[in-house]
C-alpha cells in the first residue's frame, strides 16, 4: 500500500481527516505485514507466560500467554478474559501529527493488541478488573506494545 500523499498548507479539515484516516490504514496494512510469520522458522516470536492471581483468595487462578492462550478453572476470570483473548485489548499509543497551522499535535491513538503480538500478556493483565493481576515484580519485566515493532 503506497503511502498517501500529505494534502497541502491550503487544505481543509475534510481533506486533512482523509488522510489520516487512509495513513493510518496504510500504518496498520504495514504493521500486519511485519507481524510473525508462524511457519517461517527464521521469525522470532518470543511466548511470554504469566500467572494471573486473585489477590482476594491470595493464589494463582491461572496463567496466559503471549498467543492468548489462557489456563483456569476461574469461571470468573475466562468470563472477564474472552473478549481480550478474542478482539484484543484496547491500548493508547502515543502518537504525533501536523496540524493545519503546520503545529506537531501530540496525542493518543487507541490500537488493539491482539494475541500473538509483542506486549499483548502486558496489556491483557493491565486491563484485567480487580482482584486479578500478576505478581508487580512479573509486570515490570513485560514487554509494552510497540507500534514501531507491531
Amino acid at each position: 500500500m503506497d503511502d498517501p500523499e500529505r494534502p497541502g498548507p491550503d487544505a481543509d479539515a475534510a481533506e486533512i481527516a482523509e488522510w489520516m484516516e487512509k495513513d493510518f490504514g496504510r500504518a496498520v496494512a504495514e504493521g500486519m505485514a511485519n507481524t510473525v510469520d508462524e511457519d517461517d522458522p527464521n521469525d522470532e516470536h518470543e511466548v511470554v507466560e504469566v500467572e494471573i492471581l486473585n489477590h482476594g483468595r491470595g493464589e494463582v487462578v491461572g496463567t496466559i500467554d503471549t498467543d492468548g492462550n489462557l489456563d483456569t478453572e476461574s469461571e470468573a476470570l475466562r468470563n472477564v478474559s474472552q473478549e481480550y483473548i478474542e478482539e484484543g485489548v484496547p491500548v493508547l499509543v502515543p502518537t504525533t501529527h501536523e496540524n493545519e497551522d503546520g503545529e506537531t499535535v501530540h496525542a493518543d491513538a487507541e490500537v488493539m493488541v491482539e494475541p500473538g503480538t509483542t506486549g499483548f500478556v502486558r496489556a491483557f493483565v493491565d486491563e484485567l478488573p480487580s482482584p486479578f493481576d500478576c505478581d508487580p515484580e512479573v509486570l515490570t519485566d513485560l514487554p509494552l506494545y510497540d507500534s514501531e515493532r507491531d
